[in-house]
């Protein structure tokens, strides 16, 4: 997998380089090495122009396997496979002796995986004889062959790769997580006895597939309170569920049982904790709540302790996740957001410069250090980097009038105060109405400011949520939605629709315990959210467990709807 190169990479980066002409070792050297820095400055393109002059072969140029070596590894990360791919069957027919092989077999396996080529990466890594490597191997098969989904190509792979110590296991797990059916019985417990698995594991009766997953949706319903005054204050509970009862629906008419109990979790502690000491809590194969950052410890215990995954569908804060394994967010972290809208702006505006206005409370803040430190990574330049105080009217005018928008790639202002929105447009429109401006989706529910205005301007949100109303599946859902509760979606009821049919087809396709195997699943198209996805902690060397991916879009690509706020 991807996030393993680096450790790889770092091992063949020791070799030692044989003594070379002076002239010809320094200019060799020098490109060399900068492409090792371009590589770890995310430049991946750059560095395999730096690398390709060194890869040729030649009787003066020791620095060739390397530079071939890294060369992969930047076409890989820069997702240009081909390239990756003749680089180093290049590698292996040039420098057949090179001592580091192995290492070059280990990464041409990972891009025949990337590829498809299943069966070729099988058989790339199997001829690894470095017994330092093939544990490695193993878990670089057991990644990717557990992406699998469908049955069929994967009892090609059993019949093409029968000892197979990788695959085998990888096929008892998919049986064992949804695939199992009665005749299945006898290949299992070959398996089994075959590659000595754990017996308890694969052969217990609750091992084998389930007809239905259990899953319990705490919200805070409070259905103990006055039904008037409750309704409207806890409607988003009542629409995320709402939601989850139709992608429960959805997921039946594919063969995918859901069993979906609702428990009123109220909005104390207290009774969470009342609810998640049960026995029926305690065997559920997920959980959906709570939603309150108070409960998150109680639900985190809860998790580790009962080796039952829980996702919180409203936090943004990875604290609420921790080191814990169990614990999933829905929402996309502020840390997720920022990056992701960093990383748009470096790759979409020029020049590479920006200036970044924040508001000073904590969101903003973490927000926009996020955002900067993404920016200056990729590479970009941070002319002005401020705090507002929106609360202060004549302090904020000014800051927006010193701002020196010469030369400036794209100004980013977080904030979703009313005097930050209306001093940038202000200024943006006497001064700079083509600098493209990169803020908020929230500035769309501003009644000071027309949506002419925001036309006029270059525009970009950051827009989590994002809902193209004009999308068949964004229709479908609605005319479903209003014929069963008479009533149009509101964005809790997308999210909860979006949030039950994802866990859903992950419970269907890698079972209970899909957290082993949700590195995998990558960035993905959405229902409704252009994609969700899990980021895998190995890669980052971070711990990440935001599902969703951001969307970022200008403002004549939003389509608007009224949303009745009644329940």
């Amino acid at each position: 997998m991807k996030g393993s190169l680096l450790k790889h990479a770092a091992g063949v980066l020791l070799l030692a380089v044989l003594a070379l002409p002076a002239q010809a070792q320094q200019d060799y050297s020098t490109t060399y090495s900068n492409g090792k820095v371009l590589i770890d400055q995310e430049h991946y393109d750059k560095a395999m122009a730096e690398l390709l002059p060194v890869t040729q072969a030649g009787s003066k140029n020791q620095y060739a396997p390397e530079a071939s070596y890294l060369y992969a590894v930047a076409a890989l990360k820069a997702n240009k496979l081909p390239e990756a791919r003749r680089m180093l069957q290049q590698l292996q027919g040039q420098h057949p002796n090179w001592p580091n092989q192995p290492e070059a077999s280990y990464l041409l396996g990972n891009v025949l995986f990337e590829q498809g080529e299943y069966e070729q990466a099988l058989a790339e890594l199997n001829s690894i004889r470095s017994a330092k490597l093939q544990a490695d191997a193993e878990k670089l098969k057991r990644h990717y062959l557990m992406r699998i989904t469908d049955r069929g190509a994967f009892e090609q792979l059993m019949q093409r790769y029968p000892d197979d110590k990788a695959v085998a296991q990888t096929y008892a797990d998919k049986l064992i997580a949804g695939w199992y059916r009665p005749e299945d019985k006898s290949t299992l417990e070959s398996i089994v006895s075959k590659h000595r698995l754990d017996r308890n594991r694969y052969l217990s009766a609750n091992a084998m597939r389930k007809l239905a997953y259990n899953v319990a949706a705490l919200m805070p319903f409070q259905l103990d309170q006055d039904l008037g005054q409750a309704a409207r204050k806890n409607q988003f509970a009542t629409d995320l569920y709402a939601g989850m009862k139709i992608a429960q629906d959805s997921l039946k008419r594919q063969g995918i049982n859901i069993n979906l109990y609702a428990y009123d979790a109220g909005t104390d502690t207290t009774a969470v904790k009342r609810l998640l000491e049960t026995p029926e809590l305690k065997g559920m194969d997920l959980v959906i709540g709570p939603v309150y950052r108070s409960s998150a410890k109680i639900a985190g215990r809860f998790a580790a302790q009962n080796n039952v995954n829980v996702v919180n569908p409203l936090s943004q804060d990875l604290e609420v996740a921790g080191e814990n394994p169990n614990i999933f967010l829905f929402e996309s972290s502020v840390a997720t957001q920022a990056q992701q809208a960093a990383t748009y702006a470096f790759n979409t505006f020029e020049p590479k410069t920006a200036v970044i206005l924040y508001e000073d409370n904590k969101d903003d803040i973490a927000f926009s250090q996020h955002y900067r430190e993404q920016f200056l990574k990729l590479g970009g330049k941070i002319a002005t980097y401020k705090k507002i105080n929106s609360a202060q009217s004549a302090a904020t005018a000014a800051v927006f009038k010193d701002l020196k928008l010469e030369g400036i790639g794209h100004l980013a202002v977080f904030s979703d105060k009313m005097t930050a929105a209306a001093n940038t447009v202000s200024t943006l429109q006497s001064r700079a109405a083509t600098l493209p401006l990169v803020t908020f989706e929230n500035w769309l529910g501003i009644g000071q400011l027309t949506l002419r205005q925001l036309d006029d301007l270059e525009i970009y949100f950051v827009n989590p949520k994002y809902i193209d109303q004009m999308s068949p599946a964004v229709r479908h859902f609605r005319k479903r939605y209003a014929a069963r509760y008479n009533m149009p979606p509101s964005p809790y009821a997308y999210a909860g629709f979006e949030m039950m049919y994802y866990f859903g087809t992950l419970l269907q396709n890698y079972g209970t315990r899909f957290n082993l195997a949700l590195g995998s699943e990558g960035i993905k198209p959405g229902v409704f959210y252009q994609g969700i996805g899990y980021t895998n902690r190995a890669a980052l060397n971070e711990v990440r467990r935001d599902n969703q991916y951001i969307p970022i879009t200008k403002l004549e690509n939003l389509q608007l709807t009224v949303v009745n706020p009644i329940f």
